[in-house]
């Protein structure tokens, strides 16, 4: 447990934003790297009420990261909710990561999910992108939800493949790796409870000239396009359903 949230917590303090720290909050920056998380409460609780909105978001930003490095995170909640309470915050974005990121660290994966994605919703560009995919990759792995944590690694490898989220794989398993290089590979394009609407869905990709089939299971009948032998095929297929306005999902 330790391990993952560190993990978490250096990929946060990694996007903080730069400039505008005023000297006394780069002291408090410079201390957290250097590990003084308990340093970096003190001071910066007793330096609280010196600061402009701005400011104060800055400080309750670092003080939530300081908060999970030390397993506090109820505190570590209360400084992001309050960075989020503010609706002009520069630190928005970053705060709702974090305040995700507590979630995942207590096993509450369907509320860490749903912030995640609905930053990705709000802001399909936004630069915590390459972080918010790793996460989701991250949820699924640790429910053993083989099918999500394929999906959104490839989706990271495919986007971001020089990315420190991508090099910092420590929560990813190094030896029996769960994501298949070569394998058997699909592109998702709908899913129904009613299998005349499935039926219906695939015949307008089969006219449109996609080799697409549809498989049933008692959750309802998923309409998939190919059997790819490697990732890059099942890629390139979903790019182009992507493109052409079809919700995609890639299926390993």
């Amino acid at each position: 447990m330790q391990k993952f949230k560190v993990n978490f917590i250096i990929l946060l303090i990694l996007i903080l934003p730069a400039g505008g720290w005023a000297a006394n909050l780069d002291t408090l920056k410079a201390d957290f790297l250097q590990g003084n998380y308990r340093r970096v409460i003190l001071e910066g609780l007793a330096q609280a009420g010196r600061f402009n909105i701005q400011g104060a978001d800055e400080l309750n930003y670092l003080l939530g990261l300081s908060y999970l490095k030390e397993d506090r995170l109820e505190q570590a909640q209360d400084c992001f909710r309050s960075i989020l309470s503010n609706p002009i915050s520069k630190f928005k974005e970053q705060a709702a990561v974090a305040s995700a990121d507590v979630y995942l660290i207590k096993g509450q994966f369907r509320d860490a999910e749903d912030v995640y994605n609905k930053l990705l919703e709000d802001n399909p560009n936004t630069s915590l992108r390459a972080g918010i995919l790793y996460r989701l990759s991250q949820s699924g792995y640790r429910k053993g939800n083989k099918e999500q944590f394929n999906e959104y690694l490839l989706k990271l490898k495919r986007d971001f493949p020089l990315s420190l989220e991508l090099r910092s794989n420590r929560g990813i398993p190094r030896n029996g790796p769960l994501l298949n290089e070569i394998g058997c590979f699909s592109v998702q394009v709908g899913f129904f409870v009613k299998s005349l609407n499935a039926i219906n869905f695939k015949d307008k990709l089969l006219a449109m000239g996609y080799p697409v089939y549809v498989e049933g299971s008692n959750e309802g009948y998923r309409v998939k396009v190919g059997r790819f032998k490697t990732q890059a095929e099942a890629l390139d297929a979903e790019n182009k359903l992507s493109r052409e306005g079809f919700s995609t999902k890639l299926c390993p």
